[in-house]
């Protein structure tokens, strides 16, 4: 009997040599145990008793298990593709070659494959060894902006599939990794989307880690990659403590408190924005230590020293040279208005029209007699004059290529609320006459002092209460916003404003006609009435210019509204949160990531240089919009008693403004009440298609409400955004419930809504819509005069020349136009929606990728159908004599200013 056993177990032992080793991919578990004891032998072996032989196969079996521990090795290689600077310092470029020369010697990049398996014997991830980058030394002097290296690794077939990798840089530099992939696993090749800088380790010890593509839920994490996933999560928060270096990857968030620089001086110091006195998203912290003068303030990093953004959110390249050279071109068309100003300040201010024109056909010129008078003090004067002459001519802007007086039309004034830079004010009047929201005790009588009488003749023969049910009328309301604010404005020297309230008629054709316009002052007196004063359509030459100063007002506190709230504050500021919360929570291989990881491009860098020149106490803004000092006072008071993230999404914020009704029977569930409102009709188009693809992807990670409420990243994310991003506003009740597939589609289409589409139609507009000051000032410098005034006889002697006193100066009109040039440009490197820099290997998910060029195939039917419509002579408020067309939710655009294009975030 025992020889039998013996030599049925030498048999099997043979018969296992040739077989594949238990932990090949190939043969698993069960499967395994079946092809070395198949079933019949099993029963065998188990009936027998007899001890020696127990013992003899027992031997047997234990060299089985020794030869099966040996499993068979095998190398896979991966492809490393590092981009390269286009140009490089001579300090860094040094540095490279010194990087190159050691890198000869050993001191290189290592890189390590991690398993998402776990190693029984260690309790780790499997790992495979240590692979030196190849080929560093030898490529150092390729010129292609891409270049591919080598490493081989040397795993074994118990190895599983790859899903990490470390990288450990121990050169001196910095280097910019695009992506990895790993070839020779019979899973196919594995692709490693890094888009990453790479510190040295000299600065940065730990290694980094980068994830396969393959998306996966918390749940659904391999054990060999869920202590990675945690501990890359935790480096990204850090520790909230200490100055953050250029070269960290550390998200965090801060108040609003380095906005002003109180050691500059009283009139530099600002309130701090988050917080119980004044409520306000929060920003990325950057720890940097306090003023002198407060210490509730943050010293600034005034420009051009680099504010702190986590270095892989910072510009490339690309955005950098473009930035750079609107610099450049801000520099020069701001010359000679400074020496205008400085030299001759009486040359400051617009005598007439054709001056403003001149700015556009010929540059700014000095006149002869300020040239004579300055002939002895600069040198070549005349030729320093010609040359930037023909460097800082303006670009003629959009609104006046087609007609150059469509700006005074009654009909481009209201025509520009639907289809301009600020076509989300406009709202249907639901009741007459409008009623204030402020304290009468403080700001006087709630009740508009517009009436029946001011507003009958122009209502085509309809009694007002018949307008009113049959939605003709609308209004812009800018009256409880600024008028809690007017006192402070206007005791500013040359700023000066009203609550304006202004009422439209929606005529028989489709558009709007303007048909009175009320002007409002707060009270002298606490309990007095405020001083009112509404204009009417003029009659004669005198109302006609009375008319177009009150027009300029209602532009002035519009444009104010669109820069300070609609597209600062609810398209940058309000974003932040959310992305500060997503790179704290969420981890790479998350699918919400995945989706969102394009639509955060660039914002943290946008919004960290607003902070530093553009909404900072003496910055652009305040300089060259109306309220001054007050503008983010404003800001947060609309984010206090106004912003609520649930009106955000386009549908919602239609109903809300009353410019649409709820019908199933339309294809976006609503029905819009002006039906040629080119902004609503073409930004429908795009927020259902966003909306269809976000819940297909949706759909494919989260089966029911369990599994949405189960995933403690989302949650936490969420969580996170709400109560510490938006903290001054976390016990809101219309917060969304992430309880749903459904409702985590509606709120991740606003954020993607809001981040592409809805900042590209309020932001590429500002040049071509707003560069001719007259049509759009941001800024006024006189009340309107009445008769009685000091001024009235002037005005009457020279309403032209009135006229534009009251509108920018030289100086202030050319530094806005410069700055609204810049945030109007597209870069060569944007990326729009619709598009993917890795559109193939973003994910791993087959399914999602083809989901996604389904809408991208959307993208493009949107913008035939967008060209379609500009070509509908029935669509009035896009296509006419003289009209622009309606191209700012067209998805695509060239590199520079275009009045077009919807790149996926906020990129400028």
């Amino acid at each position: 009997m025992a020889a039998s056993m013996e030599m049925m177990g030498s048999f099997q032992l043979q018969r296992t040599a040739i077989l594949p080793s238990s932990s090949s991919p190939l043969l698993r578990g069960a499967e395994h145990s079946k092809l070395l004891f198949p079933t019949k032998q099993r029963r065998s072996y188990r009936a027998v008793r007899s001890p020696v032989a127990a013992m003899v196969l027992k031997e047997r079996l234990v060299m089985v298990e020794e030869i099966e521990e040996k499993p068979v090795r095998f190398k896979v290689r991966a492809a490393v593709t590092v981009r390269r600077k286009n140009k490089v310092a001579l300090k860094e470029s040094i540095a490279n070659e010194v990087d190159a020369f050691f890198d000869k010697l050993g001191i290189n990049v290592v890189l390590e494959l991690v398993s998402t398996e776990i190693d029984p014997k260690k309790g780790k991830p499997k790992t495979s060894n240590r692979a030196e980058l190849k080929g560093w030394f030898e490529k150092k002097s390729t010129k292609a902006e891409r270049v591919v290296y080598t490493a081989e690794f040397a795993v074994d077939s118990s190895f599983g599939e790859p899903g990490a990798i470390t990288v450990l840089n121990r050169h001196q530099n910095e280097f910019f990794l695009e992506s990895i992939v790993v070839e020779g696993f019979a899973c196919g090749p594995v692709h490693f989307p890094c888009n990453s800088w790479v510190q040295p380790a000299r600065i940065h010890p730990a290694k980094r880690v980068f994830f396969s593509n393959k998306p996966y839920l918390p749940t659904e994490t391999p054990p060999g990659l869920g202590e990675l996933r945690h501990q890359e999560l935790k480096e990204l928060r850090g520790d909230g403590r200490g100055e953050r270096r250029l070269s960290d990857r550390v998200f965090d968030f801060d108040t609003y408190n380095d906005l002003g620089n109180p050691d500059k001086g009283f009139e530099f110091a600002r309130p701090v924005l988050g917080g119980e006195k004044m409520p306000y998203p929060r920003r990325l912290r950057t720890g940097r230590s306090p003023t002198i003068s407060d210490k509730n303030a943050e010293s600034r990093a005034e420009d051009p020293l680099p504010m702190y953004v986590p270095r892989d959110e910072q510009f490339e390249e690309g955005r950098q040279a473009m930035l750079m050279e609107g610099a450049k071109k801000a520099v020069l068309h701001n010359l000679l208005p400074l020496i205008v100003s400085k030299l001759c300040p009486e040359s400051n201010d617009f005598k007439a029209f054709h001056e403003v024109d001149n700015l556009f056909k010929e540059g700014l010129r000095l006149k002869r007699s300020l040239q004579d008078r300055l002939f002895h003090k600069l040198p070549y004067l005349t030729e320093i004059e010609e040359f930037i002459q023909g460097v800082i001519r303006y670009d003629t802007p959009d609104i006046i290529t087609k007609d150059k007086f469509a700006w005074l039309r009654d009909d481009e004034f209201a025509r520009q609320t639907l289809a301009g830079i600020n076509p989300v004010n406009i709202e249907r009047l639901q009741v007459f006459p409008p009623v204030s929201k402020l304290d009468p005790a403080i700001y006087g009588p709630q009740e508009s002092a517009i009436k029946e009488e001011h507003i009958i003749s122009q209502l085509n023969g309809m009694s007002l209460q018949q307008a009113l049910e049959e939605k003709k009328l609308f209004m812009l309301d800018y009256h409880d916003l600024y008028l809690p604010f007017l006192d402070r404005i206007n005791a500013q020297d040359g700023r000066k404003a009203y609550g304006t309230r202004t009422i439209f008629f929606l005529t028989e054709l489709g558009t709007l006609k303007p048909i009175a316009i009320e002007l409002s002052l707060p009270p002298v007196r606490a309990g007095d009435d405020r001083a009112s004063r509404v204009l009417t359509p003029p009659t004669d030459a005198t109302s006609n210019w009375l008319w177009q100063l009150a027009k300029a007002h209602v532009c002035s506190n519009d444009a104010g509204l669109h820069q300070l709230v609609n597209h600062w504050l609810k398209t940058h500021a309000c974003m932040e949160p959310f992305i500060i919360a997503a790179h704290r929570q969420l981890s790479a291989m998350h699918p919400v990531f995945k989706l969102l990881k394009p639509h955060m491009r660039y914002t943290l860098h946008v919004n960290a240089l607003a902070r530093q020149i553009l909404i900072n106490g003496g910055g652009v803004i305040e300089s060259g919009f109306t309220p001054g000092p007050v503008c983010m006072d404003i800001s947060a008071a609309y984010y206090r008693d106004h912003w609520r993230f649930d009106h955000e999404g386009l549908p919602a914020d239609l109903l809300r403004r009353g410019m649409a009704v709820e019908d199933e029977t339309q294809p976006h569930g609503l029905r819009l009440v002006i039906e040629d409102y080119p902004y609503a009709t073409d930004g429908l188009l795009l927020w259902s298609a966003i909306e269809s693809w976000v819940k297909k992807y949706v759909a494919a990670y989260y089966s029911d409400g369990e599994v949405v409420r189960s995933d403690t990243e989302l949650q936490s994310w969420y969580s996170e955004a709400v109560n510490v991003g938006h903290g001054d506003k976390r016990n809101a009740p219309w917060w969304p419930r992430l309880t749903s597939p459904g409702e985590l589609s509606t709120f991740l289409t606003t954020l993607i809504w809001l981040s592409s589409a809805q900042h590209a139609a309020l932001n590429f507009g500002q040049y071509p819509l707003g560069g001719y000051i007259p049509n759009r000032p941001p800024l006024m410098r006189r009340l309107v005069p009445a008769e009685g005034d000091p001024e009235y006889e002037n005005f009457r002697a020279d309403p032209a020349k009135y006229f534009l006193s009251a509108l920018p100066s030289l100086t202030q009109a050319t530094t806005f136009m410069t700055v609204i040039d810049t945030l109007s440009t597209h870069s060569a490197d944007e990326e729009y929606l619709g598009e993917r820099p890795d559109p193939y290997t973003w994910t791993g998910d087959g399914e999602m990728v083809e989901a996604f060029h389904d809408f991208a195939t959307e993208m493009r039917r949107a913008e035939a159908e967008i060209g379609r419509r500009n070509a509908d002579p029935a669509r009035r408020n896009r296509c006419g004599a003289g009209v622009l067309t309606y191209e700012l939710m067209a998805p695509s655009s060239g590199p520079g200013i275009t009045c077009r294009g919807v790149p996926n975030s906020v990129t400028i």
